[in-house]
């Protein structure tokens, strides 16, 4: 069995990876009058580990609610739009046209758009029309069928871990869909089988790896291929380290090692180049969130990916995956936002070089929020003229500031979800005088603030007086 599963791998990659040196246009189009002069930015993951978002481009409606996009892409691809609260998906392959059909226009409110547990509802975009054996209309099927099986059989296979069973579902699906010739859907199928046969074992049976990893290159844009790796490999730093005969793989890591963990991947387990690859960054983005392993060894082993010969797409995938864990870390470059104050005058970080900036994301609307404003009203009035007051407030001209809270109030068209990761109000981030983030987050006006600035600015006036007294010796 795991013969033939290793040779009907090799032959669809290898007509897959053949396919992906070529590019050709593709073309989206449609009608829906209820997104009339609206539009949505369409994406895709440039790796599954950064999940770094690229945009494709943007699908624009005219008034009549008329779309058309073209764009390229090397290989068929998991596509993706976030609007409206929906997750919409689609497989693009080069050198096809689509003519989509769009859920039913939802309008969100201003609560909803906030709610931090709101997640956006998964949807594939429909087809209008599409041809025999269209890729998404396979995968759809599948994903229907395969489901309706797994829940069928939930109990008896993920807690019972019953190998008959999941043996019989994988007959029954090859029975439902026998092989085609599309070796896109073949590889989807392959993998989505291999979850469920993950779940009898955690990929610790005989011929498991080996079947689905050990000699098969990543495939990068298979969300199918993707998800069972992310399962399989998670946390793997601390699977190798928990083993007998760890000590020499954890002082690899805590040296950065990284030529030396590759070549042990290689050798002693058998990773083919690539996934051995992969499987380290995964496995250095895992590591540093959960805190077995210093950071700095950790984002040392991410640098040292620049000069270890990898692939160009390899080295970007360390920078984004590095550039992730450090984002809003204090030390580290606060993100740009366009401010405005409430007379529309434009505010900057940079106008107030020299100085500690307290940014707080506020809504005067919000009850807590202005508990908040009010404790900040006495901290700003303990330690006048030492720090700037930067209230970031949603998109609202009429407000007015007529209960005298301090420091500038100020609107922006900036994404601060995205940029500052603000999901909840009052959210804070101090900023230092050389313009880098001090505190990351701050604490707010109600939880520590005043404390904490005070032991901020002792400590300024003490390393003052030092200064000070050397100048005189």
């Amino acid at each position: 069995m795991n013969t033939k599963i290793l040779l009907f791998t090799f032959i669809f990659l290898c007509v897959l990876f053949t396919e992906k040196a070529t590019s050709a246009p593709i073309k989206i189009f449609g009608k829906a009058p209820e997104y009339a002069l609206n539009s949505i930015d369409l994406n895709i993951l440039h790796d599954f580990i950064s999940e770094e978002k690229i945009k494709l481009g943007t699908i624009r409606f005219n008034a009549e609610g008329v779309f058309s996009l073209e764009l390229e892409l090397t290989e068929t691809s998991l596509c993706f739009a976030d609007f409206d609260g929906y997750h919409g998906m689609i497989y693009l392959e080069p050198g096809k046209s689509y003519e989509i059909v769009l859920p039913p226009k939802q309008e969100l409110s201003e609560s909803q758009k906030r709610n931090p547990f709101a997640k956006p509802e998964p949807i594939w975009f429909g087809l209008l029309n599409p041809v025999k054996n269209e890729l998404n209309v396979q995968i759809q099927q599948f994903e229907h069928d395969f489901a309706i099986l797994e829940n069928k059989y939930f109990d008896r296979i993920y807690t019972y871990q019953s190998k008959s069973l999941v043996d019989t579902v994988k007959m029954k699906i090859d029975k439902e869909f026998p092989k085609t010739t599309s070796t896109f859907f073949e590889s989807h199928k392959l993998f989505r089988k291999a979850n469920i046969e993950f779940a009898l074992h955690q990929g610790k049976a005989s011929g498991f790896m080996e079947s689905y990893f050990s000699t098969i290159k990543p495939i990068y844009n298979l969300a199918a291929y993707s998800t069972l790796f992310n399962q399989v490999f998670l946390n793997y730093f601390n699977v190798l380290t928990n083993e007998a005969n760890s000590t020499e793989i954890k002082e690899m890591i805590y040296a950065s090692e990284l030529r030396q963990l590759d070549d042990y991947f290689q050798k002693q387990l058998h990773f083919n180049r690539e996934l051995s690859h992969f499987v380290l960054l995964k496995s250095m983005n895992d590591a540093y969130y959960n805190n077995q392993f210093p950071k700095a060894s950790i984002l040392r082993m991410l640098d040292r990916v620049k000069t270890s010969g990898w692939s160009a797409y390899e080295q970007k995938t360390a920078q984004l995956i590095r550039s992730k864990l450090t984002y809003l870390t204090s030390g580290t470059k606060p993100p740009e936002i366009k401010l405005k104050d409430l007379n529309g005058q434009r505010v900057s970080f940079s106008d107030y070089q020299n100085s500690y900036i307290y940014l707080h994301f506020t809504d005067p609307k919000n009850p807590i929020c202005r508990q908040h404003l009010d404790i900040l009203k006495g901290i700003a009035a303990h330690y006048k003229d030492k720090f700037i007051i930067i209230n970031v407030i949603p998109g609202n001209t009429a407000f007015k500031n007529d209960s005298g809270w301090p420091g500038i109030f100020t609107t922006t068209e900036s994404n601060t979800k995205e940029t500052y990761k603000v999901k909840t109000y009052p959210n804070s981030f101090l900023i230092g005088k050389d313009g880098k983030l001090l505190l990351s987050p701050a604490p707010n006006p109600i939880d520590g603030l005043d404390r904490q600035l005070g032991q901020l600015f002792k400590s300024d006036y003490f390393k003052e007086l030092q200064k000070n007294n050397s100048q005189k010796n």
